[in-house]
């Protein structure tokens, strides 16, 4: 939990685009018509309490923060169940960052976390129904997915509610950002003060030198790099409690089907994941990454994990291939891509009320 959440009042939400306080008010409602225009929503004639509740769904609250900002809306149901929970995927353009969170939502979406005791419900449909055949469909078709565009504004490109074990309902934003835009977009940096999660996605084209790698690095025009901009402008800009980053981390090497025939990894990509979720096996599969980070790569990469309280590490593979052309020619298969989630929501309380489980036994 960020510093600022945990000062909230009841009924408080911290915006998740500009950070400033919300409280759901029914005087700014606003409802979006086929034209993806917002128009002003009056509910106060909605008396049957059915209709109320599937209007409400789809409806929309203006933020009152324009200070420097273009006008954002908020889904009234991320105001209205319990207290937001903000991941933000981290790395460079191309690392495949789009894809792991792709395949990872569509993963829960098809009651990957129900065997941990957590069920899913979309935020807004419209949105969601166009985030499952823009993006989920599109790639598990076996089409590659447009990198992600230029943008000075940060806004989550899915968002679900999510009901833990507890019974407790909690809004989850996911947020894919360029990484060229965090380095170069002051704003964006602003945004990232009020995530609770951070998900650091190490590309192994860009990571390791190891001689297999070579034919992707020519075929995509890349050398090794010692570090990633974007892991580097990111840990620089959060506030810290002490010497450490006091947010939930992940670290994920993925497509890590171009390494699939190097111990660990070959073990790693052949294993099941736990449920439910076992400490001790999230400490393991950290420890080999750990490993293999620090054989086969500069010390910067592991910097996430050096400067996070709470930090685990994992082996995933969104695709399962490499693309050509624009398009996977032997089909899609993820592998192990609910992990770094998984670890990311039992961190922050959802998965469990075991006191083995509790989130500090979680981050290594």
């Amino acid at each position: 939990m960020n510093g600022t959440a945990s000062q909230l009042e009841p009924g408080q939400v911290i915006c998740p685009y500009c950070l400033e306080i919300v409280t759901y008010d029914e005087r700014v409602l606003h409802t979006r018509n086929e034209k993806l225009q917002y128009e002003k929503l009056d509910i106060s004639k909605l008396t049957n309490p059915l209709r109320r509740a599937d209007v409400m769904r789809s409806s929309f609250q203006l933020c009152g923060n324009t200070e420097d900002i273009k006008p954002h809306y908020i889904p009234v149901p991320y105001l209205t169940h319990g207290r937001p929970l903000t991941v933000a995927m981290v790395g460079t353009s191309g690392t495949g960052k789009s894809h792991l969170l792709t395949q990872m939502i569509a993963e829960v979406t098809d009651g990957g976390l129900e065997p941990y005791g957590v069920k899913w419900q979309s935020v807004n449909p419209a949105d969601h129904s166009v985030f499952i055949r823009e993006r989920v469909a599109l790639l598990r078709s076996g089409e590659q997915l447009e990198a992600t565009g230029q943008t000075p504004f940060a806004e989550f490109v899915e968002a679900l509610l999510l009901t833990g074990v507890d019974g407790q309902v909690r809004p989850v934003a996911f947020f894919d950002l360029g990484g060229e835009d965090l380095v170069r977009t002051d704003a964006l940096l602003r945004f990232l003060l009020g995530v609770d999660a951070l998900v650091f996605v190490v590309d192994p084209v860009l990571a390791f030198g190891l001689p297999q790698l070579d034919d992707a690095r020519t075929q995509y025009g890349l050398e090794v790099s010692r570090s990633d901009p974007a892991f580097e402008t990111v840990l620089d800009r959060l506030p810290r409690q002490g010497p450490y980053l006091d947010v939930a981390t992940a670290l994920v090497v993925g497509k890590a089907d171009l390494l699939r025939f190097e111990p660990p990894v070959d073990r790693w990509l052949s294993e099941p994941s736990s449920v439910p979720a076992d400490p001790r096996r999230l400490r393991e599969e950290s420890r080999d990454v750990y490993a293999f980070l620090r054989r086969h790569a500069a010390p910067a990469w592991l910097r996430p994990f050096d400067s996070a309280l709470r930090c685990t590490l994992h082996f995933a593979s969104a695709t399962g291939g490499q693309p050509q052309n624009g398009l996977f020619p032997h089909g899609v298969r993820s592998r192990r891509v609910l992990g770094p989630l998984v670890s990311i929501l039992a961190m922050c309380g959802l998965l469990s009320s075991n006191p083995d489980h509790r989130p500090s036994t979680v981050g290594m």
